[in-house]
């Protein structure tokens, strides 16, 4: 097995690399997306895994024959498990193959190592586990109705979701949520589609089942939003509130919100929608992250909330980032990556859209943002470790 490299000055070399395992069901619990961005704290990708859980991961012989005989072991069995390849065998020829493992029941880092020629043979590509206990944040979801009175309440005012239909989106959160260690628990029910819960505002009634709110950065108070928030709200519960429509107090109700929340008020809100099970489920678990703090940490301005957002950011001089690695977080501003899915007008060679950048894939489909929720902690960027961010912001949002 040779390795040929032309190098000037230093490279390193990384013979072997760790993906996602791309399947139907994309990412989640038994597929982590891991953070493999450089070396930094981990000499190689580091995945979430709770505790007790198969996952599986993608080995990619970059630097090696496909043939290339090479091992999978575990640094400590008693904390994870190789599953596949069984014990002693070898991992199956192909450019790409995947792994799977189990975790114990021990919170912390263990190392997947994969190794050359034989079983203890040289280490090749290490993939670092980072184990934990689920923490969990109660919920209380509610259907709501929303109409300017004295209007007669009817299905049209109500949110066309039921309760059934939110506990399935619910499971679609926890799956993206799982490689975090956080679950969110839906354990009371509302049905708002008899209250009051909306007035009119700027001078525009809403249409009935529209939840208005102000354009995002205009300063205005959203008291719609907070009308909302004390509407038959549970203690010690995150409030989320599925309502028909969002729309702002613009002519024409655009631009249309499909969901905002906030940590201080304990609640979120989420549009109807038509898209398919794990864009809604993808939408939801980024407000989800905003609630626990993610993206919005160490930023001088709240407009900069996303992970494409620059360091640097400004409202004078708006930086984005439109690298790969943003477009793979939750925590990126869009759920789609096609340019009818970004804000903002066309512009002399600026493209529709909230910046143009070439490449719609990003591993989870044609024109599809990720779910990768970031382990690393690079000084470079304030909203990275938003692994540990989101479990102290899920533990700390109650209170003591």
């Amino acid at each position: 097995m040779t390795v040929r490299r032309e190098i000037y000055k230093t490279e390193r070399i990384v013979p072997v690399r760790f993906t996602r395992t791309a399947a139907a069901v994309v990412a989640g619990t038994s597929a982590p997306d891991p953070d493999d961005r450089g070396f930094t704290g981990y000499h190689g990708p580091v995945a979430g895994v709770c505790r007790g859980d198969t996952a599986r991961i993608r080995v990619v012989r970059d630097l090696l024959d496909d043939g290339a005989p090479l091992f999978v072991t575990s640094e400590d069995a008693a904390k994870l498990t190789i599953i596949s390849p069984a014990a002693g065998v070898a991992l199956a020829a192909g450019h790409e193959v995947d792994i799977e493992f189990r975790a114990a029941a021990t919170d912390g880092d263990v190392k997947v190592q994969v190794r050359a020629q034989r079983v203890d043979g040289p280490i090749v590509g290490e993939l670092t586990v980072h184990v934990s206990q689920v923490v969990t944040v109660r919920c209380a979801i509610h259907r709501t109705a929303i109409f300017a009175p004295p209007a007669t309440r009817a299905a049209a005012n109500t949110t066309t979701r039921t309760f059934a239909d939110i506990t399935n989106l619910l499971a679609e959160v926890n799956r993206q949520w799982r490689p975090a260690g956080v679950r969110f628990l839906a354990d009371t029910q509302r049905d708002n589609s008899n209250l009051i819960n909306q007035v009119a505002r700027n001078g525009i009634a809403p249409a009935d089942g529209s939840l208005l709110c102000p354009v995002f950065g205009s300063g205005e108070a959203n008291e719609n939003f907070s009308r909302l928030m004390a509407t038959n709200p549970v203690a010690n519960r995150l409030n989320l509130h599925f309502v028909r429509q969002i729309r702002t107090a613009s002519a024409d109700g655009s631009p249309f919100y499909i969901g905002f929340g906030s940590r201080a008020d304990r609640g979120l809100v989420v549009s109807d929608s038509a898209d398919a099970i794990e864009i809604q489920g993808h939408t939801l678990a980024h407000e989800l992250g905003h609630i626990l703090n993610l993206a919005g940490r160490g930023h001088a301005v709240p407009e900069d909330s996303h992970s494409d957002d620059d360091p640097q950011f400004n409202m004078d001089v708006r930086r984005r980032r439109h690298d790969l690695w943003s477009r793979r977080r939750l925590m990126y501003y869009m759920v789609g990556l096609a340019a009818a899915d970004r804000t903002g007008a066309a512009s002399g060679t600026q493209s529709a859209g909230r910046y143009p950048f070439d490449g719609l894939e990003v591993g989870y489909g044609n024109g599809n943002v990720g779910h990768m929720l970031t382990i690393k902690n690079l000084v470079q960027d304030p909203t990275d470790n938003e692994y540990t961010d989101a479990r102290n912001g899920a533990t700390g949002l109650f209170g003591p």
